[in-house]
């Protein structure tokens, strides 16, 4: 077998075998390409769907608190009213519901889903009610307000009055569902013991509930249904004494995500096809011009090369020219090492003004875009756009010869570096503090300080979200203390895990993903830190995560 591919391999003209090598490492370069653009977007649809469930439970959560802040304002201004609280006082239960009458009316009409109001004896007794059938005795008063659960589903508000006794409303679940469902447009409902299902509109929910029932009657967490895909987010609800157990389940139309994913990937194949083809005619001709050339060059070669070699050995000037191109040579080496930081520091900017537009576009899409809003995504872009600008400037400033130093508040270097981040720390829930005793002043360079802090906060975020913190946070802290500046940044991803911790500035040497670093940024900030600035940087590993510090001589 050996011997087979020798001799095919003694068959087939360098030409081909340049073209097969060369489409192979097309083919796999694409698939790479095609994969990351694919999880890309299924990224971005999976931070939709959480941001989506994240606003459905905020606002239930609010919807209750509102509610039963508002019925409980609403008791104790009629129990306030003329007469009521005297008639509570004389357990007057015809008066009571004769002076109540009116705001009845008024709260009636602000709701429609209030079903009840009811007067209760300290003992529990029902003295009046107005609306439907409230129930003839309560037996447990510690719990103000929540479900309650008996033939049917009701909301309860219980207001007590001093000792006289209480004030109850009952409100008709389904206005939860009728205040989510405007807030966030998506269809609802309430699903009893598996049993009784309480909607807005039964029929339409009935369907959707029907096709999300896989083969042991549970809802699926996504189902296909009338030819759309449905993702089912849930909120599990106990009654007021924390006895009976629902459901509140919302139906999201995630079909224009999965549309959106496919059509990214059809797209990506078509852009390598096309490339693909021009890629083979391009090597092709290619080929059949640099062949020519080498025939041409190789009768000649040998001679040339001799005659070159003796003009340098003979010429003192070619010499010293061949030193000046080898310090051009080291000059372009540095320019290299460069731009692959300058490639490290754009990533967070790339990855932002990506997350700006599709911002605009998904506010577009929703008829949510207004001309403010608009300015402000404009000006967040301005804004990364001007910092990729000052990264370029700043690392030419940093391999000229010469730079100017400057004394600068430390303070104010801090809080413009947090303003570039803050709207990505924002998107991905990260909460970032920074606290300062005083005002500090060094003598150095405050871009390159920004860049370090700006690299030493992106790095956080990122390990934050690739190990999923819950509640993750950013801390920037800045004292003074012998003489020094001490900035720290610090987080509670769970700490630096290279050992021993301090190679983690050495070059390229990274805890992430190839896809997310070089392992460059750590190295070249430490750079910064104590051969430009004369300062220090260190790692320390706390119980909640790591911790950075920066040391800056104070003048």
């Amino acid at each position: 077998m050996i011997a087979n591919l020798h001799a095919l391999h003694e068959r087939l003209s360098t030409k081909l075998k340049t073209i097969v090598l060369v489409l192979g490492l097309f083919v796999l370069l694409s698939f790479v390409f095609v994969y990351l653009r694919y999880m890309d977007t299924r990224t971005f649809t999976e931070e939709s769907q959480a941001f989506y469930v994240e606003r459905i439970h905020s606002v239930y959560t609010e919807t209750l608190k509102r509610t039963e802040d508002f019925y409980r304002n609403r008791g104790y201004a009629n129990l306030n009213s003329f007469g009521i609280s005297t008639a509570l006082e004389d357990s007057d239960g015809a008066l009571l519901q004769e002076l109540s009458a009116y705001r009845w009316d008024v709260l009636t009409s602000e709701n429609p889903y209030l079903s009840s109001m009811a007067f209760y004896s300290p003992e529990g007794v029902r003295l009046a009610q107005l609306g439907r059938e409230a129930p003839a005795f309560i037996s447990n008063t510690d719990a103000l307000a929540g479900f309650w659960l008996d033939e049917k589903l009701w909301y309860r508000v219980l207001v007590p009055w001093k000792q006289y006794g209480y004030l109850m409303f009952e409100l008709d679940p389904r206005y939860f569902l009728a205040e989510i469902i405007e807030l966030t447009g998506l269809e609802g409902f309430m699903l009893v013991n598996t049993k009784t299902l309480i909607a807005l509109e039964k029929s339409t929910i009935e369907a959707l509930f029907l096709n999300s029932l896989d083969t042991k009657q549970q809802v699926r967490t996504t189902f296909n249904a009338n030819g759309s895909l449905f993702s089912t987010h849930r909120i599990v609800q106990k009654d007021a004494l924390g006895h009976n157990a629902f459901e509140v389940l919302f139906f999201q139309d995630i079909t224009p995500a999965q549309q959106r994913l496919s059509h990214a990937i059809f797209e990506s194949v078509v852009i390598i096809m096309l490339l693909g083809v021009v890629a083979l005619v391009v090597l092709h001709l290619g080929f059949d011009v640099l062949i020519r050339r080498i025939e041409e060059l190789n009768t000649t070669l040998e001679k040339r090369v001799e005659e070159e070699i003796g003009k340098r050995m003979a010429n003192e000037a070619i010499a010293k020219e061949k030193e000046q191109l080898l310090i051009h040579q080291s000059k372009l080496a540095s320019m290299g090492e460069m731009i692959g930081n300058i490639a490290h520091q754009w990533r967070q900017p790339l990855t932002q003004l990506n997350t700006i537009l599709i911002a605009i576009e998904l506010f577009f899409e929703r008829g949510k875009l207004t001309p403010h809003m608009l300015q402000e995504k404009v000006q967040e872009a301005q804004g990364q756009i001007d910092f990729m600008s000052n990264t370029v400037d700043d690392f030419r400033h940093f391999f000229a010869p010469q730079k100017q130093q400057e004394r600068f508040n430390l303070g104010d270097t801090i809080s413009n570096a947090l303003h570039l981040v803050q709207s990505s720390l924002a998107n991905n829930t990260i909460t970032c503090t920074y606290t300062k005793d005083k005002e500090v002043y060094v003598f150095g360079y405050s871009n390159e300080v920004a860049q370090v802090l700006l690299n030493l906060i992106a790095n956080a975020k990122d390990i934050l979200l690739e190990r999923k913190v819950l509640a993750p946070c950013i801390h920037l802290s800045l004292t003074e203390e012998a003489g020094f500046a001490k900035v720290e940044v610090s987080d509670n991803g769970g700490g630096v895990q290279v050992v021993p911790m301090e190679k983690i500035f050495e070059p390229y040497v990274s805890t992430k993903h190839a896809s997310m670093g070089t392992g460059i940024g750590l190295y070249m900030s430490k750079i910064i830190i104590e051969k430009n600035s004369h300062g220090h940087l260190h790692v320390r590993n706390t119980p909640a995560g790591a911790c950075f510090s920066i040391l800056l001589p104070t003048p």
